[in-house]
């Protein structure tokens, strides 16, 4: 059955040049008969090249026989079934491909040389290209508008649900908050904020029964917690990191703060630093949303040529698992230097285009320095009382920057920093 399978989609494209664009999700070792591979070789070749594909052409730049060529174009009267063996090819090729890994694992397990902690981490890169079999499924158009439409309908049936939305009320009305299968980074220079962005998007969205990993290569779980309790509690950061807690008052606050975060549905991870931790968490926990607390701590799982090439494969992994599992992730990353005291730019996401590439959405937090401050007030936009009184606060003045939003409008939203109560209040 396999190899009349095989010769019926290959006899299908010389009879047909509509099941042309088919050959783009056919790979050679989806097939078994070396004929088969050879011809599947030559057609992918005449198509990349422009040529129009048939007997002789296959005949001039592969060297197989005329007549099995010409037998091949008899072994199908109609194109009606192309698509249906196709889906039982790549479903044979997948199951092939699936016997070959689990040999794969079984090798790694005997391999002394190796400690667990190495065959562990091969055996889920293993696992991670298992997860990549059949996602080149060829999908029709007619099945694509179907699919279209159903998603239509489930968004309109919860177009009140606000499980996903920041708690940033401008920026959810830009945004429609955060989108499952996006990838949405939000970038800053050192101290201007990310970390306190990410973990209100976290506990906004926990609060609302959201499912949150926030993944923290950063901080430690109690730093991490200290300013959850400052966030909730409107306690001054300061004085939880030098214990001078001043009265029954504060202290009551923050044991109703912890009493009132203590929730299972919000994991802090520490222990993941690359993309095959990140995956096999997510399997394990299957979060509604994953925040990544940052982008340039995380390690790749094989060394490349250039940190650049590194973010790249990094960021792509992720965009893919935004899909694999139906979630946002959000990563939080850095600005590089020529960011520093200038309002950022795509340009100055550190270490790779990639990123901008791979996000649907890219966020930048801003902290205009002493000469745009200056020139705000010079302009009459903003009184310097203003910036004055945040000064005296210990607050900051800051933007919120849609720089990108693949779906969206891009603009501008006012904050304010409030990093001792760790949270960001949107202003007029």
């Amino acid at each position: 059955m396999m190899i009349q399978v095989e010769y019926e989609i290959l006899g299908s494209m010389l009879l047909d040049e509509t099941t042309h664009p088919f050959l783009d999700s056919l790979k050679e070792d989806d097939f078994t008969d070396i004929f088969c591979k050879k011809c599947l070789t030559a057609m992918k070749d005449l198509r990349a090249k422009g040529k129009e594909i048939t007997i002789f052409n296959i005949q001039e730049v592969s060297n197989i026989k005329l007549m099995d060529l010409v037998d091949l174009q008899k072994t199908i009267a109609t194109t009606a079934m192309t698509e249906s063996n196709i889906k039982t090819l790549k479903e044979l090729s997948n199951r092939r491909q699936l016997l070959k890994k689990a040999e794969a694992i079984k090798e790694l397990v005997k391999d002394k040389e190796k400690t667990i902690t190495e065959i562990k981490n091969d055996i889920i890169q293993q696992i991670d290209d298992i997860q990549e079999l059949g996602s080149d499924e060829v999908v029709t158009l007619k099945d694509g508008l179907f699919q279209a439409y159903e998603e239509l309908e489930k968004r309109y049936q919860n177009r009140g649900d606000t499980t996903l939305y920041t708690g940033l009320t401008r920026f959810d009305s830009a945004t429609a908050g955060l989108h499952r299968q996006e990838l949405t980074t939000i970038a800053a220079r050192p101290g201007v904020g990310k970390t306190i962005i990410g973990l209100q998007i976290a506990l906004n969205i926990a609060n609302k029964g959201g499912k949150v990993m926030y993944t923290s290569l950063e901080m430690s779980i109690t730093q991490l917690c200290e300013r959850i309790i400052a966030g909730g509690s409107d306690i001054d950061s300061h004085k939880l990191r030098t214990g001078n807690i001043g009265n029954e008052k504060e202290w009551a606050t923050i044991q109703r703060t912890i009493s009132r975060f203590q929730k299972e549905n919000l994991m802090i991870d520490r222990s993941s630093t690359n993309i095959q931790h990140i995956r096999a968490k997510l399997r394990k926990y299957k979060p509604d949303l994953l925040i990544i607390d940052y982008l340039q701590l995380l390690h790749p799982v094989n060394k490349e040529h250039s940190r650049e090439r590194e973010v790249a494969v990094i960021t792509r992994d992720l965009k893919r698992m935004t899909q694999e599992f139906n979630i946002p992730i959000v990563i939080l990353a850095q600005l590089n230097r020529n960011a520093d005291g200038a309002r950022p730019t795509l340009a100055d996401l550190r270490e790779s285009g990639a990123i901008e590439q791979d996000s649907d959405n890219v966020i930048f937090l801003h902290e205009p320095k002493d000469k745009e401050i200056t020139e705000l007030i010079a302009k009459g936009k903003m009184p310097r009382e203003y910036f004055d009184y945040l000064k005296e606060q210990g607050h900051s003045f800051s933007y919120i920057i849609i720089e990108k939003q693949r779906n969206g409008p891009t603009g501008t939203i006012k904050a304010i920093k409030k990093p001792k109560y760790m949270r960001f209040e949107e202003v007029d």
